[in-house]
Protein backbone atom coordinates (compact mmCIF):
# COMPACT_ATOMS: atom_id res chain seq x y z
CA UNK A 1 0.00 0.00 0.00
CA UNK A 2 1.34 3.47 -1.05
CA UNK A 3 -0.14 6.60 0.28
CA UNK A 4 0.29 10.12 -2.03
CA UNK A 5 -0.98 14.02 -1.20
CA UNK A 6 -2.99 16.12 -3.38
CA UNK A 7 -3.08 19.87 -3.12
CA UNK A 8 -6.25 21.63 -4.49
CA UNK A 9 -3.84 25.22 -4.10
CA UNK A 10 -6.83 26.95 -2.63
CA UNK A 11 -7.58 29.84 -0.51
CA UNK A 12 -10.21 31.79 1.69
CA UNK A 13 -8.96 35.02 0.80
CA UNK A 14 -7.09 36.16 -1.94
CA UNK A 15 -4.61 37.87 0.17
CA UNK A 16 -3.09 34.34 1.11
CA UNK A 17 -3.09 33.16 -2.10
CA UNK A 18 0.50 34.19 -2.41
CA UNK A 19 1.57 32.05 0.45
CA UNK A 20 -0.34 29.07 -0.96
CA UNK A 21 2.26 27.23 -3.26
CA UNK A 22 5.00 28.15 -0.69
CA UNK A 23 2.64 25.64 2.23
CA UNK A 24 2.54 23.19 -0.68
CA UNK A 25 5.74 23.14 -1.41
CA UNK A 26 6.63 22.74 2.50
CA UNK A 27 4.11 20.28 2.87
CA UNK A 28 5.47 18.22 -0.71
CA UNK A 29 9.22 18.05 0.88
CA UNK A 30 7.96 16.63 4.24
CA UNK A 31 5.64 13.93 2.54
CA UNK A 32 8.93 13.12 0.62
CA UNK A 33 11.22 13.27 3.93
CA UNK A 34 8.72 10.75 5.26
CA UNK A 35 7.98 8.59 2.29
CA UNK A 36 5.29 9.21 0.82
CA UNK A 37 4.40 7.87 -2.83
CA UNK A 38 2.97 11.08 -4.91
CA UNK A 39 2.13 14.57 -4.78
CA UNK A 40 -0.84 15.85 -7.57
CA UNK A 41 -2.49 19.07 -7.58
CA UNK A 42 -5.72 19.66 -8.71
CA UNK A 43 -7.88 22.04 -11.44
CA UNK A 44 -10.91 24.53 -11.14
CA UNK A 45 -10.94 27.36 -13.09
CA UNK A 46 -13.30 30.47 -12.82
CA UNK A 47 -14.57 30.59 -9.21
CA UNK A 48 -15.38 33.56 -7.34
CA UNK A 49 -12.52 34.75 -3.97
CA UNK A 50 -9.45 32.97 -3.92
CA UNK A 51 -10.47 30.48 -6.17
CA UNK A 52 -7.85 27.70 -7.36
CA UNK A 53 -4.14 27.73 -8.88
CA UNK A 54 -5.84 27.38 -12.43
CA UNK A 55 -3.07 25.88 -14.47
CA UNK A 56 -1.76 22.63 -12.78
CA UNK A 57 1.17 21.46 -14.62
CA UNK A 58 2.74 25.00 -13.89
CA UNK A 59 2.77 24.13 -10.05
CA UNK A 60 3.92 20.37 -10.80
CA UNK A 61 7.00 21.30 -12.63
CA UNK A 62 7.55 23.73 -9.44
CA UNK A 63 7.19 20.77 -7.42
CA UNK A 64 9.27 18.76 -9.67
CA UNK A 65 12.09 20.64 -9.71
CA UNK A 66 12.45 20.79 -5.49
CA UNK A 67 11.94 16.98 -5.43
CA UNK A 68 13.92 14.04 -6.12
CA UNK A 69 12.03 11.19 -5.07
CA UNK A 70 8.44 11.54 -4.73
CA UNK A 71 6.09 11.20 -7.48
CA UNK A 72 4.16 14.44 -8.97
CA UNK A 73 1.47 15.19 -11.33
CA UNK A 74 -2.33 16.55 -11.70
CA UNK A 75 -4.71 14.81 -9.75
CA UNK A 76 -6.79 15.80 -11.69
CA UNK A 77 -6.37 18.14 -15.04
CA UNK A 78 -9.19 19.23 -17.30
CA UNK A 79 -7.98 17.58 -20.51
CA UNK A 80 -10.82 18.56 -22.91
CA UNK A 81 -10.47 22.37 -22.04
CA UNK A 82 -7.01 21.95 -23.55
CA UNK A 83 -5.23 21.14 -26.68
CA UNK A 84 -3.79 17.89 -26.31
CA UNK A 85 -0.19 18.36 -28.33
CA UNK A 86 0.08 21.29 -25.41
CA UNK A 87 -0.14 18.85 -22.96
CA UNK A 88 2.04 16.21 -24.84
CA UNK A 89 4.74 18.22 -24.86
CA UNK A 90 4.36 20.19 -21.10
CA UNK A 91 3.84 16.88 -19.84
CA UNK A 92 7.08 15.39 -21.15
CA UNK A 93 9.34 18.05 -20.41
CA UNK A 94 8.15 17.32 -16.62
CA UNK A 95 8.97 13.83 -16.74
CA UNK A 96 12.40 14.60 -18.19
CA UNK A 97 12.60 17.67 -15.55
CA UNK A 98 11.76 14.80 -12.85
CA UNK A 99 13.71 12.37 -13.97
CA UNK A 100 10.67 9.62 -14.79
CA UNK A 101 8.29 10.82 -11.90
CA UNK A 102 5.60 12.25 -13.62
CA UNK A 103 1.88 10.75 -13.10
CA UNK A 104 -0.91 12.43 -15.86
CA UNK A 105 -3.97 12.49 -13.83
CA UNK A 106 -6.95 13.83 -16.21
CA UNK A 107 -11.44 13.80 -16.01
CA UNK A 108 -13.64 15.23 -18.17
CA UNK A 109 -15.06 18.20 -16.25
CA UNK A 110 -18.56 18.34 -15.26
CA UNK A 111 -18.94 22.67 -14.48
CA UNK A 112 -20.56 24.56 -17.22
CA UNK A 113 -18.70 27.47 -16.06
CA UNK A 114 -15.84 26.32 -16.89
CA UNK A 115 -16.48 25.11 -20.14
CA UNK A 116 -18.47 27.79 -21.27
CA UNK A 117 -14.82 30.58 -20.35
CA UNK A 118 -12.79 28.13 -22.44
CA UNK A 119 -15.48 28.14 -25.44
CA UNK A 120 -15.77 24.39 -25.49
CA UNK A 121 -19.06 22.11 -25.40
CA UNK A 122 -19.49 20.32 -21.99
CA UNK A 123 -21.76 17.90 -24.12
CA UNK A 124 -18.70 16.70 -25.67
CA UNK A 125 -16.33 16.40 -23.08
CA UNK A 126 -16.84 12.50 -22.70
CA UNK A 127 -15.67 11.58 -26.72
CA UNK A 128 -12.99 14.46 -26.19
CA UNK A 129 -11.47 13.22 -22.96
CA UNK A 130 -11.02 9.54 -24.86
CA UNK A 131 -10.18 11.63 -28.15
CA UNK A 132 -6.77 13.32 -26.38
CA UNK A 133 -6.24 10.77 -24.51
CA UNK A 134 -5.14 8.72 -27.23
CA UNK A 135 -3.91 11.31 -29.18
CA UNK A 136 -1.45 12.30 -26.08
CA UNK A 137 -0.22 8.35 -25.49
CA UNK A 138 0.56 8.18 -29.47
CA UNK A 139 2.38 10.95 -29.49
CA UNK A 140 4.98 9.98 -26.09
CA UNK A 141 5.09 5.93 -28.07
CA UNK A 142 5.03 6.61 -31.43
CA UNK A 143 7.81 8.26 -34.19
CA UNK A 144 5.20 9.77 -36.56
CA UNK A 145 1.59 10.32 -35.73
CA UNK A 146 -1.41 11.37 -37.85
CA UNK A 147 -4.87 12.11 -36.14
CA UNK A 148 -7.68 12.54 -38.24
CA UNK A 149 -10.42 12.24 -35.16
CA UNK A 150 -13.70 13.75 -34.72
CA UNK A 151 -12.06 17.08 -33.01
CA UNK A 152 -8.85 16.85 -34.46
CA UNK A 153 -7.12 16.95 -37.89
CA UNK A 154 -3.16 16.52 -38.04
CA UNK A 155 -0.85 15.53 -40.47
CA UNK A 156 1.77 13.33 -39.06
CA UNK A 157 3.87 15.29 -36.56
CA UNK A 158 7.01 14.16 -34.12
CA UNK A 159 6.67 14.37 -30.61
CA UNK A 160 10.54 15.44 -29.71
CA UNK A 161 12.05 15.09 -27.02
CA UNK A 162 10.01 11.34 -25.37
CA UNK A 163 9.30 11.43 -21.88
CA UNK A 164 11.60 9.71 -19.75
CA UNK A 165 9.29 6.81 -18.41
CA UNK A 166 8.65 3.91 -21.13
CA UNK A 167 6.35 3.15 -22.60
CA UNK A 168 4.83 6.47 -21.19
CA UNK A 169 4.09 8.08 -18.07
CA UNK A 170 1.11 6.87 -16.26
CA UNK A 171 -2.09 8.50 -17.13
CA UNK A 172 -4.93 8.21 -14.30
CA UNK A 173 -8.76 8.65 -15.52
CA UNK A 174 -11.41 10.42 -13.04
CA UNK A 175 -14.65 9.02 -13.66
CA UNK A 176 -18.11 8.64 -11.70
CA UNK A 177 -20.76 7.35 -14.02
CA UNK A 178 -20.62 3.33 -14.97
CA UNK A 179 -20.20 4.04 -18.47
CA UNK A 180 -17.42 6.59 -18.05
CA UNK A 181 -15.65 4.14 -15.89
CA UNK A 182 -16.13 1.66 -18.53
CA UNK A 183 -14.61 4.29 -20.86
CA UNK A 184 -11.47 4.65 -18.91
CA UNK A 185 -10.90 1.24 -19.00
CA UNK A 186 -10.25 1.25 -22.89
CA UNK A 187 -7.61 4.23 -22.44
CA UNK A 188 -6.16 4.59 -19.20
CA UNK A 189 -3.38 2.77 -16.72
CA UNK A 190 -5.26 3.23 -13.77
CA UNK A 191 -9.29 4.57 -12.76
CA UNK A 192 -8.28 7.25 -10.60
CA UNK A 193 -11.62 6.79 -7.95
CA UNK A 194 -12.77 10.71 -6.76
CA UNK A 195 -13.52 11.72 -3.40
CA UNK A 196 -16.98 12.34 -3.63
CA UNK A 197 -18.35 8.50 -4.50
CA UNK A 198 -19.20 7.14 -1.73
CA UNK A 199 -17.47 3.38 -1.20
CA UNK A 200 -20.21 1.06 -2.05
CA UNK A 201 -20.68 2.75 -5.49
CA UNK A 202 -16.97 2.89 -6.06
CA UNK A 203 -16.79 -1.09 -5.09
CA UNK A 204 -19.51 -0.87 -7.90
CA UNK A 205 -17.68 1.06 -10.32
CA UNK A 206 -14.37 -0.92 -9.94
CA UNK A 207 -16.06 -4.21 -10.84
CA UNK A 208 -17.81 -2.36 -13.64
CA UNK A 209 -13.62 -1.52 -14.69
CA UNK A 210 -12.43 -4.75 -14.20
CA UNK A 211 -15.05 -5.90 -15.89
CA UNK A 212 -14.52 -3.53 -19.11
CA UNK A 213 -10.94 -4.84 -18.80
CA UNK A 214 -11.27 -8.33 -18.94
CA UNK A 215 -13.60 -8.13 -22.24
CA UNK A 216 -10.74 -6.36 -23.89
CA UNK A 217 -8.29 -8.76 -22.80
CA UNK A 218 -6.18 -6.76 -20.82
CA UNK A 219 -4.03 -7.60 -17.98
CA UNK A 220 -5.32 -6.07 -13.99
CA UNK A 221 -2.60 -7.26 -12.09
CA UNK A 222 -0.30 -4.57 -13.41
CA UNK A 223 -2.16 -1.51 -13.05
CA UNK A 224 -2.43 1.25 -10.04
CA UNK A 225 -5.51 1.36 -8.07
CA UNK A 226 -5.43 4.68 -6.96
CA UNK A 227 -8.14 6.05 -4.59
CA UNK A 228 -8.59 9.78 -3.71
CA UNK A 229 -9.82 10.43 -0.18
CA UNK A 230 -10.49 13.64 2.05
CA UNK A 231 -8.35 13.11 4.95
CA UNK A 232 -7.12 14.38 8.40
CA UNK A 233 -5.52 12.83 11.42
CA UNK A 234 -5.30 14.20 14.89
CA UNK A 235 -4.52 12.52 18.41
CA UNK A 236 -7.87 11.62 18.95
CA UNK A 237 -11.46 11.40 16.28
CA UNK A 238 -12.74 14.82 18.39
CA UNK A 239 -9.95 17.05 17.97
CA UNK A 240 -9.59 15.57 14.00
CA UNK A 241 -13.14 16.87 13.56
CA UNK A 242 -12.48 20.04 15.43
CA UNK A 243 -9.86 20.51 13.27
CA UNK A 244 -11.61 19.78 9.99
CA UNK A 245 -14.89 20.07 9.89
CA UNK A 246 -15.49 23.77 8.62
CA UNK A 247 -12.65 23.72 6.56
CA UNK A 248 -14.17 20.94 4.82
CA UNK A 249 -17.57 21.99 4.93
CA UNK A 250 -15.87 24.58 2.86
CA UNK A 251 -15.60 22.54 -0.36
CA UNK A 252 -18.25 20.61 -0.02
CA UNK A 253 -21.13 23.19 0.60
CA UNK A 254 -19.30 24.00 -3.17
CA UNK A 255 -19.86 20.34 -4.75
CA UNK A 256 -23.50 20.84 -3.06
CA UNK A 257 -24.29 23.89 -5.36
CA UNK A 258 -22.42 22.36 -8.18
CA UNK A 259 -24.83 19.03 -7.74
CA UNK A 260 -21.83 16.53 -6.81
CA UNK A 261 -22.33 15.21 -4.28
CA UNK A 262 -24.39 11.66 -3.71
CA UNK A 263 -25.62 9.78 -0.87
CA UNK A 264 -24.19 6.40 0.30
CA UNK A 265 -26.64 4.62 -3.04
CA UNK A 266 -25.26 7.28 -6.12
CA UNK A 267 -28.41 9.31 -5.58
CA UNK A 268 -27.29 12.77 -5.93
CA UNK A 269 -28.42 15.08 -2.88
CA UNK A 270 -30.26 17.88 -2.62
CA UNK A 271 -29.34 20.47 0.21
CA UNK A 272 -32.89 21.76 0.11
CA UNK A 273 -33.97 18.09 1.01
CA UNK A 274 -30.88 17.43 3.63
CA UNK A 275 -30.47 18.27 7.28
CA UNK A 276 -27.14 19.59 8.87
CA UNK A 277 -27.39 16.35 10.83
CA UNK A 278 -27.65 14.19 7.65
CA UNK A 279 -25.06 16.41 5.95
CA UNK A 280 -22.85 15.68 8.47
CA UNK A 281 -23.27 12.06 8.76
CA UNK A 282 -22.71 11.65 4.81
CA UNK A 283 -19.17 13.64 5.40
CA UNK A 284 -18.27 11.37 8.46
CA UNK A 285 -18.76 8.37 6.37
CA UNK A 286 -17.45 9.65 2.90
CA UNK A 287 -13.93 10.27 4.46
CA UNK A 288 -10.72 9.28 6.48
CA UNK A 289 -10.80 11.68 9.27
CA UNK A 290 -10.03 10.90 13.19
CA UNK A 291 -7.53 9.73 14.76
CA UNK A 292 -5.33 7.11 13.90
CA UNK A 293 -6.90 3.77 14.88
CA UNK A 294 -10.48 5.61 12.89
CA UNK A 295 -8.26 6.13 10.28
CA UNK A 296 -5.93 2.59 9.86
CA UNK A 297 -10.10 1.32 10.08
CA UNK A 298 -11.05 3.37 7.44
CA UNK A 299 -8.34 3.06 5.09
CA UNK A 300 -8.51 -1.25 6.03
CA UNK A 301 -12.11 -0.90 4.33
CA UNK A 302 -11.77 0.87 1.43
CA UNK A 303 -8.68 -1.60 0.56
CA UNK A 304 -11.10 -4.49 1.38
CA UNK A 305 -14.02 -3.02 -0.68
CA UNK A 306 -12.24 -1.40 -3.57
CA UNK A 307 -8.96 -3.21 -3.36
CA UNK A 308 -7.16 0.12 -3.58
CA UNK A 309 -3.44 0.11 -3.73
CA UNK A 310 -2.51 4.09 -3.53
CA UNK A 311 -4.31 6.38 -0.99
CA UNK A 312 -3.89 10.04 -2.19
CA UNK A 313 -5.37 12.36 0.75
CA UNK A 314 -6.44 15.88 0.61
CA UNK A 315 -5.37 17.01 4.08
CA UNK A 316 -4.82 20.91 3.50
CA UNK A 317 -8.08 21.79 3.06
CA UNK A 318 -8.63 26.06 3.08
CA UNK A 319 -9.01 27.39 6.49
CA UNK A 320 -7.18 24.24 7.70
CA UNK A 321 -3.66 26.10 9.12
CA UNK A 322 -0.20 25.32 7.48
CA UNK A 323 0.79 24.34 10.66
CA UNK A 324 -2.13 22.04 11.37
CA UNK A 325 -1.59 20.04 7.68
CA UNK A 326 2.23 19.60 8.38
CA UNK A 327 1.56 18.11 12.09
CA UNK A 328 -1.13 15.76 10.03
CA UNK A 329 1.02 14.48 7.26
CA UNK A 330 3.88 14.05 9.91
CA UNK A 331 1.16 11.88 12.01
CA UNK A 332 0.08 10.00 9.14
CA UNK A 333 3.38 9.00 8.52
CA UNK A 334 4.73 8.55 11.73
CA UNK A 335 0.96 6.59 12.91
CA UNK A 336 -1.26 5.24 9.77
CA UNK A 337 1.22 4.21 7.58
CA UNK A 338 3.65 1.88 9.54
CA UNK A 339 0.59 -0.27 9.52
CA UNK A 340 0.50 -1.21 6.06
CA UNK A 341 4.08 -1.99 5.36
Amino acid sequence: MRFGLVFCNQSLTSDHMPAVFAETLEQTLLAEKFGYESVLVCEHHLLPDAGYFPQPLIAVAGLASATKKIRVGTGIMLLPLYHPLHVAEMAATIDIMSKGRLILGVGQGYRPEEFNGFGVSLHNRGELLEENVKMIRDLWTKDKVAIHGKFHDIPGITLSPKPVQKPSPPIWVAAKSEAAVRRAARICDAYFMDPVTPRLVLKQRRLAFKDELKKLGRDQARREVPLFREAYVARTDEQAWKDALEPVLHIYKEYYLWGHMQDEEGNPVDPKNVSYEQFLELLRKRFIIGGADTCISQIERYKKDVETDHVIFRIHFPGLSHGKALSAIRLFAEKVLPHFE
